[in-house]
């Protein structure tokens, strides 16, 4: 004790006390029964928790189907799905950014997930996604992450999608939507009422906004017989897109924890304004569908049924359960987040690549000025079959689908086979395997459309017709886009409507249009994957001056 200092002698004597009786204590815990039950039992989890994470670990790596498959691709995608919630979550949308990247190291095939693989093959798209011979599932998982569990989109049958799309075809027919053509003409009219009030302004106008709330119009009324009337309201509906570009931010958050889908649907307007306030205008939106949903139910006019989505499910032989207010609601939300987001989307992009490059514009200009002898008053039948504007709307639904995320399915019945193109070697794809493409990453492969396939050459479609065979934009196979028809006589309306009367700005007067402060890496290219396309963060997305 001579080397310590005399003043830390009473500290260290109390010190030593306390933790003798700190000892004592722990062995009486350690003998007293009950104590000791409840840390056996603790550790008796613990122990059941890794051998579970273990054993899980060692058949994902090397017993699962994928693992005797050989499917290349990083351990870490076949051992946890934690690996894209990082790139998703952490990242921000960034798998697609990565899954690219991995194919570059793998090759065409790889293991993206402990239960999928992926490709990146534009050839192997009609045995991915085939119209005949085979069915082809869809993971149950697919419904906790789009929020319409019940919708066609997210049936997981093969079967029930069958049934319930049977419902919708007549909908959707080409017949159908030719009787659309007045709601489509009334709309156009009121597009261009309103771009005429801001071109007399000179107003600089975000386009995206424009065709979002003109596209949500036209379909909610074509699914409903009636709408929100955003064409109508001074800023286009802004505060509904913006909660419905926030839902779909959550996607991601919904696949890892798919509970919380839930929640966010149905709880009440109430409590989602006091938690979530940039989702309630959605919320409350899902509530008038399903209103609506109940009001053309209840309704004693047949005509009121005739005029909706609802007259082919309600009619049709689907049992009683396929048609409860939730399930047709559900349907209705797809068709209406479809029919408004994807629609709007490749509008935008088809007129800022026909802005930014004047001399598709004037073959654009000539071929409808050819057609159309009364810019008034534009029939769908005048702008069904015209070439090369029918090659515009596929080369920007081509460079900017509008829907982003990995295209899964599942063969519940055979195995895949696939030959490597390169060395030949052969992989099987075992039944129930969940395989996916991507839009973006198959329509950017210089495989399938060249060298310049970054580049916006409507022209590459008119040349070479075969290149169908590998467009993804609007999915293929048995679950290809329902509302195709509708989504590409609705762009040709407004494009023709659009250049029927404005030209590019070049100092002239008259109907003019000239982006104004858009730059197409920062706002009209995907940045971020969130199932829709997102813009580079701060972007103010298309923003266009109007001069009339």
């Amino acid at each position: 004790m001579d080397s310590i200092p005399y003043w830390l002698v009473p500290n260290l004597k109390l010190a030593i006390q306390r933790l003798s009786r700190d000892a004592r204590s722990n062995i009486a815990t350690l003998t007293d029964p009950e104590q000791s039950w409840q840390r056996n039992v603790f550790f008796a989890l613990v122990v059941i928790f890794l051998i579970h994470i273990i054993s899980t670990s060692i058949y994902r790596l090397y017993f699962s189907p994928l693992a005797l498959a050989k499917i290349p691709g990083p351990k870490l995608a076949a051992l946890t799905f934690l690996y894209e919630s990082y790139f998703e979550i952490v990242k921000g949308g960034q798998y697609y950014n990565h899954v690219a990247k991995l194919h570059e190291q793998y090759g065409p095939l790889i293991r993206v997930s402990p239960h999928e693989v992926h490709w990146n093959d534009p050839d192997f798209i009609d045995q991915a996604y085939p119209t005949t011979l085979r069915k082809t599932d869809k993971p149950v998982w697919v419904a906790q992450r789009t929020g319409t569990p019940y919708s066609i989109v997210s049936t997981s049958s093969h079967d029930l999608h069958r049934r319930r799309r049977n419902a919708l075809n007549s909908f959707f027919s080409v017949a159908s939507v030719r009787r659309l053509e007045p709601i489509l003409q009334t709309y156009m009219g009121k597009m261009m009422t309103r771009l005429e009030k801001s071109g007399k302004a000179e107003e600089v106008v975000q386009f995206h906004r424009v065709f979002k709330a003109c596209a949500s119009d036209i379909i909610t009324l074509y699914a409903f017989g009636d709408n929100m009337g955003y064409m109508d309201s001074p800023d286009y509906g802004n505060a509904s897109q913006e909660s419905t570009e926030w839902f779909f931010f959550l996607t991601h958050i919904f696949g890892l924890v798919p509970w919380l889908v839930q929640y966010a649907q149905n709880a009440p307007v109430w409590l989602v304004r006091l938690c979530f306030p940039a989702l309630t205008a959605l919320r409350e939106r899902q509530d008038w569908w399903i209103d609506k949903v109940r009001e053309i139910r209840a309704s004693n006019n047949p005509e009121r049924l005739k005029s909706t989505v609802f007259e082919g499910i309600l009619n049709s032989s689907l049992p009683p359960e396929e048609k409860t207010d939730i399930r047709l609601a559900s349907e209705a939300q797809l068709i209406v987040f479809a029919g408004e987001g994807t629609t709007a989307h490749a509008l935008m992009c088809a007129l800022f690549h026909l802005l930014a490059n004047p001399e598709e514009l004037a073959k654009l200009k000539t071929e409808l000025s050819e057609a159309i002898p009364d810019p008034t008053n534009i029939a769908i039948a005048q702008v069904d079959n015209l070439p090369y504007l029918n090659a515009i709307i596929s080369e920007s639904v081509r460079l900017h689908p509008g829907v982003m995320n990995r295209q899964v399915r599942m063969n519940p019945d055979v195995p895949i086979v696939y030959d490597h193109p390169a060395d030949g070697k052969q992989y099987v794809i075992p039944p129930n395997t969940i395989y996916s493409m991507s839009p973006l990453e198959t329509h950017m492969n210089p495989k399938a459309f060249g060298a310049d396939a970054y580049l916006f050459r409507p022209q590459r479609w008119i040349d070479q017709p075969k290149l169908a065979k590998y467009f993804l934009g609007f999915s293929r196979g048995t679950r290809g886009c329902v509302g195709m028809t509708l989504a590409r006589r609705e762009m040709a309306m407004v494009l023709a409507t659009l250049f029927t009367k404005y030209d590019l700005y070049r100092g002239q007067p008259g109907p003019t249009l000239e982006l104004y402060e858009t730059d197409r890496s920062r706002d009209i290219d995907v940045n971020a994957d969130y199932i829709i396309p997102i813009p580079t963060k701060g972007s103010k997305g298309l923003r266009v001056r109007v001069r009339d």
